[in-house]
């Protein structure tokens, strides 16, 4: 994931959330020798926003949206939310994606002289709500390494956690706890309510129709409705600040 330089903000990020994204992207470059890293946030449909940047050209944010690769980041938020991933680099063979998808993925950041690229994904109560892009470049020099990495994240992750979790309250209000929704449940719901097909979810979250076909089935048995006209009204009644982003 690179981070993108024209997505409007979903909402603004305070002053104490930018410094510690700020001194979090450069802390973690230094750990873990990458020379470019980006921290951002999630919202609750696992999509990027706030942008603190280190060291990343813009020639390649902007390219990354030019080009529309977030279709075949292997990286994406979304898609490593998905799969559960807490530190995971683009040459890991647990990536669930395209073999073409990462190729032409790996093509593009190879002609920016990267030789090895890792995202991290911060939680905090359960739920995602950071992360990290980290990018090696040049001849030369560390790659990413997953033990280390995973105890920077862990670290971060604490921090986030113990410094800054009212201001992620404040930052994340709508939750899906006054309908027993999880966070995946409720993604889904929202997208429902917004009139999106499974097979459109499917693509927007990055899984599996039938994934989001079962998702449903739990929803429904869980709030009492048999189609999704009785679902959006009941969420719409329940707690419509949520759906209705």
């Amino acid at each position: 994931m690179i981070a993108s330089p024209v997505r409007p903000q979903v909402r603004p990020i305070s002053t104490p959330l930018a410094q510690f994204g700020a001194h979090t992207a450069l802390f973690t470059s230094q750990a873990l020798g990458a020379e470019w890293s980006c921290f951002y946030h999630i919202d609750a449909e696992g999509q990027p926003f706030g942008f603190q940047v280190h060291g990343t050209p813009w020639a390649l944010r902007e390219s990354y949206v030019t080009q529309d690769m977030a279709r075949s980041d292997p990286l994406h938020p979304a898609s490593l939310v998905a799969q559960n991933f807490r530190f995971v680099s683009v040459f890991d063979p647990r990536l669930s994606c395209a073999l073409e998808s990462r190729r032409n993925y790996w093509n593009f950041l190879s002609a920016f002289g990267t030789r090895d690229a890792a995202e991290m994904i911060f939680r905090v109560g359960g739920r995602a709500v950071a992360g990290m892009s980290l990018l090696w470049v040049g001849q030369a020099g560390s790659r990413a390494d997953r033990q280390l990495g995973e105890s920077v994240q862990s670290y971060v992750e604490f921090n986030l956690a113990a410094h800054y979790g009212p201001l992620l309250s404040d930052l994340f209000p709508e939750t899906g706890a006054g309908l027993a929704l999880t966070d995946r449940e409720l993604q889904i719901v929202r997208l429902v309510c917004h009139g999106s097909t499974n097979a459109q979810i499917a693509q927007r979250l990055t899984i599996g129709v039938s994934t989001v076909k079962t998702h449903l089935l739990h929803v429904f048995e869980k709030l009492g409705v048999q189609t999704r006209a009785a679902l959006v009204s009941r969420c719409l009644f329940a707690m419509p600040a949520a759906v209705a982003r």
